[in-house]
C-alpha cells in the first residue's frame, strides 16, 4: 500500500516537474543565468585584459535526481517539494582559470540588480572535509509573464579549473563504488585537494609576476 502511494506521489511530482509551464520557467532561469555569467566574463576580460572564465555550463535536475535528494532530506514526496523544497533544481557553474577570479565573478553576481542572493557558502575559504572547494550562491530569479512575477531559485557554483578537475575525478573514482571503497578512495583524494589548492596559489603568483613584467615593458 505504501509503495503504491509513493508511486502515485512520484507520478504527480513528475507531472508537476515536467509540465510545460514548469520546465519553461526552469529553462528561462538557466538561460538567464548563463547569459549573465557570459556578460560578467566579457566585462572582467575587458577590465583585466586576460581570459577569466574557462567554461560556463548549466543543467536542470531530472525527476530521479530530485526524488533522491528529497528522500535524503526527509521531505514529503510531492509536487510542492519540487518547487519549494530544493534550491538547486536549476544549476549553473562557472569555471575560472584562477582562484582569485572566483571572487571577482561572485562579486559581479552579487551586483546584479535582478538577482537576489538568498544564501552563500564559501567552500574555498573553508573547504569541506572531503576537500571539496567551490563557492555556492543560492539565488532567486524573477520570471515575469504577463502581469505576474514568479521567483525561481537556482544555484550558482563558481570554482577554479584546478578545483573542478579535482571534483570531477572525485566523482568519477567514487561513482558506483561500495561504502568501504568510497571511504578509502575519498581519504586519499582529500589529500590531493591540498595539492590542487597549492597549485592554484602558485599559478596566481606566476600570473602576477608575468603581469608585473609586462607592465615594466
Amino acid at each position: 500500500m505504501g509503495r503504491k502511494k509513493n508511486n502515485k506521489k512520484l507520478k504527480q511530482m513528475r507531472e508537476c516537474h515536467e509540465s510545460a509551464h514548469m520546465m519553461s520557467r526552469y529553462q528561462y532561469v538557466m538561460d538567464s543565468l548563463l547569459c549573465k555569467l557570459r556578460l560578467i566574463d566579457a566585462d572582467l576580460k575587458k577590465d583585466l585584459k586576460r581570459p577569466v572564465v574557462q567554461k560556463i555550463t548549466g543543467r536542470i535536475k531530472t525527476v530521479e535526481s530530485i526524488r533522491k535528494k528529497i528522500e535524503k532530506k526527509g521531505l514529503e514526496l510531492n509536487g510542492n517539494c519540487v518547487v519549494n523544497g530544493l534550491n538547486d533544481i536549476v544549476g549553473v557553474r562557472a569555471i575560472c582559470f584562477f582562484r582569485d577570479d572566483i571572487y571577482r565573478v561572485a562579486d559581479a553576481v552579487r551586483g546584479q540588480k535582478d538577482i537576489k542572493i538568498l544564501k552563500e557558502k564559501d567552500y574555498v575559504a573553508k573547504p569541506k572535509r572531503s576537500g571539496y572547494q567551490s563557492i555556492h550562491l543560492i539565488v532567486e530569479v524573477p520570471v515575469a509573464y504577463y502581469e505576474t512575477v514568479e521567483y525561481v531559485r537556482a544555484e550558482i557554483q563558481i570554482r577554479s579549473f584546478a578545483m573542478d578537475y579535482w571534483a570531477e575525478l572525485d566523482y568519477q573514482m567514487c561513482y558506483k563504488k561500495n561504502a568501504g571503497e568510497v571511504e578509502a578512495i575519498r581519504k586519499e583524494i582529500c589529500g590531493y585537494s591540498d595539492v590542487m589548492a597549492q597549485m592554484d596559489s602558485k599559478m596566481i603568483e606566476l600570473r602576477k609576476r608575468i603581469e608585473q613584467e609586462t607592465m615594466k615593458g
